[in-house]
């Protein structure tokens, strides 16, 4: 719960009496949504500083925004599982076969 009200009165921004009005599920929907938000704040940011940064470096050696999204945010296993079956469905639906 600690962690739960940590979250809430500080990324959330939420007053105790929106938190404890909140059902788990929509507190979980507020999180997910920031989370969607920071990302994207991140985007931004990191194509600024890939813009910014570039200009001074060598062509083989300049920074793409993904790589930094990536340092950012760290894909979970669940997300390369999910990435994996989706990349195996488009294999199989465009005629690949597969060996097991």
């Amino acid at each position: 719960m600690r962690r739960a009200e940590s979250i809430a009165y500080g990324a959330l921004k939420l007053k105790p009496w929106e938190f404890e009005e909140l059902t788990p599920r929509e507190f979980d929907l507020m999180c997910e949504g920031y989370e969607e938000r920071a990302k994207e704040t991140d985007k931004r940011l990191a194509y600024f500083f890939t813009m910014a940064t570039n200009v001074h470096l060598k062509p083989s050696s300049r920074i793409k925004i993904k790589d930094v999204m990536n340092a950012l945010h760290p894909k979970t296993a669940k997300e390369r599982k999910l990435e994996e079956e989706e990349f195996i469905r488009e294999w199989i639906a465009e005629g690949g076969e597969t060996d097991g």
